[in-house]
């Protein structure tokens, strides 16, 4: 098993900042604002061949009265309980304070090896200052500076030293049947309480402000011998009301997990319904090739009960457009109402959205539905089809080689993916028909 690499230390001290560095990648909000991580985020890293899971936490402080920052707090703590390995990171410009005193001696409690990192270390009289740091009482600081990449690598060097060898086929033989799935909707409608109860604990931060998920969040589950990973991302929010940083780049991280993903599961507030915002996740998630299944939350709270409902799944079901007969459930996360459907339509969905078909059969089918419907004469000229064939899974996608491309019918094209979803039962899926030009056998 991998082992597991926390980095944690007071809010603002640049924990994000190491963690972007040592992926050399963006995969952690960073900004001036504190508190801008909340929830653990997980990462593969590896250092020198070996592998391990690396996260990052918000900044831990105790003595709080904020409730969010307890529960913030709570996350960090859970994480260092999981740890293997722990970088302290601490911030070489502001010196030696109190809090760092009060972490070092609850990370030494741990009783789990500690790689003291000293960060902000660009100017030589920081790097002069920090070792002032060793009156906290370790052996060894390793002085750093995550936002220019100054003593990084010396830092992975001692990082590698305490990581065992990895047995790579294990690994690669537990996650290639993972399948991926994104939790996403807006700001507010239950994404994170899904998983905790999915779960069965409080693994991810809640709280009725809008907003408080704002990295894409990881999680490995299992159900019914079939692995998961699931993607808790931020709220995503129209442009025009994006007024923070912080908020801009929730969008970019929610989109991202959007291309992560295999099935984006898309959680609609059922008290106000459709929104025009909740069809622009779900077009951006067609657009992608994405399945998706679209979750009406909070039905405990529809005043007007069964009616009430069924109303806003038929507006879904109008407004939604190139999607034959969508996955809607509806539940109550807070409850636990209609929350055993989700794994079984969770699982039947990814059987159709993989679904392969052989080229004979599709052949045979193209050849009935051009029969039954000719596409209308081009320049006088008939619109000849040679064969098709499917050319990849999730999404379903098919090419048919045609004698010309140029005025093919956009309504022909909806005809013909109208079908080819009837006969193959592509429902709640997004179907791609592509066409080539094939010259004929006398050309």
């Amino acid at each position: 098993m991998k082992r597991c690499v926390v980095i944690v230390g007071r809010p603002n001290v640049g924990k994000s900042t190491l963690f972007n560095r040592l992926l050399k990648q963006r995969r952690a909000i960073v900004a001036d604002t504190p508190g801008v991580t909340r929830d653990r985020i997980f990462a593969e890293f590896k250092v020198e061949g070996k592998e391990c899971l690396l996260v990052d936490t918000g900044g831990l402080v105790f003595g709080v009265e904020d409730e969010l920052q307890k529960d913030v707090g709570r996350q960090t703590r859970a994480a260092v309980d999981e740890a293997d390995i722990i970088l302290f990171l601490l911030d070489g410009q502001s010196g030696v304070s109190a809090e760092d005193a009060e972490l070092a001696r609850y990370l030494r409690r741990c009783g789990k090896p500690i790689l003291w990192v000293v960060n902000k270390c660009e100017s030589p009289r920081v790097q002069q200052e920090s070792v002032d740091f060793y009156a906290l009482g370790m052996d060894q600081i390793y002085q750093v500076s995550a936002e220019h990449g100054e003593g990084i690598a010396t830092l992975k060097e001692a990082l590698a030293e305490l990581l065992p060898s990895f047995d790579k086929e294990a690994e690669r033989e537990s996650e290639e049947d993972a399948v991926r799935v994104s939790v996403v909707g807006k700001p507010n409608v239950g994404k994170s309480s899904l998983l905790n109860y999915l779960l069965g604990s409080e693994r991810l931060t809640t709280s009725e402000r809008p907003g408080t998920t704002i990295d894409a969040v990881q999680i490995s589950l299992v159900n019914n011998q079939q692995n998961y990973l699931f993607l808790d991302t931020a709220g995503l929010r129209r442009r025009a009301r994006v007024h923070e940083e912080v908020e801009n780049l929730s969008n970019v991280a929610t989109i991202r997990a959007i291309d992560f993903a295999q099935i984006v599961v898309l959680m609609v507030d059922a008290v106000t319904g459709v929104t025009d915002q909740d069809l622009q996740i779900s077009g951006l998630a067609h657009e992608k090739g994405k399945a998706v299944i679209y979750i009406f939350n909070k039905i405990d709270l529809l005043a007007a009960g069964k009616k009430r409902l069924n109303e806003i799944k038929e507006d879904l079901v109008y407004r939604l457009l190139g999607i034959r007969r969508p996955v809607i459930l509806e539940m109550s996360v807070k409850s636990g109402r209609g929350l055993k459907r989700f794994f079984p339509e969770l699982k039947a969905l990814y059987k159709i959205h993989s679904h392969r078909v052989g080229t004979g059969e599709l052949n045979r089918w193209l050849s009935e539905a051009v029969t039954a419907h000719q596409h209308p004469l081009i320049n006088r000229r008939p619109l000849k089809f040679y064969f098709i064939t499917q050319v990849r899974s999730a999404p379903p996608t098919f090419v048919i080689f045609v004698n010309k491309t140029k005025g093919i019918k956009p309504t022909y094209e909806r005809y013909l993916e109208n079908k080819i979803i009837e006969r193959f039962g592509f429902y709640g899926v997004p179907v791609k028909i592509y066409f080539r030009k094939r010259e004929g056998r006398a050309k």
